[in-house]
């Protein structure tokens, strides 16, 4: 039974640790693109993927379902869309902030 535990520790560490570099990653590119005056750009292109994303339907009765991952994942893409949505109001004079 200590091993079975053992592994399924390290198993979510594993996991946890995957989800921080990801978003240290993601964060990196973000500072970058912003730093460059390219994050604008990048929404544009994002945007249309992320609408595609969120409307999409909802799988049938009869489909196989992953424990609510998709719709978490909705739920997910339509919060960044309405953050998008949000932040593209008036720009301020010093960029894209």
């Amino acid at each position: 039974m200590d091993e079975v535990m053992n592994i399924l520790l390290i198993r979510f560490a594993i996991i946890v640790a995957g989800i921080a570099l990801l978003a240290v990653a993601v964060f990196s590119v973000a500072i970058t693109l912003r730093r460059r005056g390219r994050l604008g750009r990048a929404r544009g292109l994002v945007e249309p993927a992320l609408r595609a994303w969120a409307d999409r339907p909802a799988p049938g009765p009869g489909a196989r379902r992953s424990g609510g991952r998709s719709e978490l994942g909705r739920l997910a893409a339509r919060g960044a869309l309405h953050y998008l949505d949000h932040r593209t109001g008036p720009r301020r004079a010093g960029g894209d902030r």
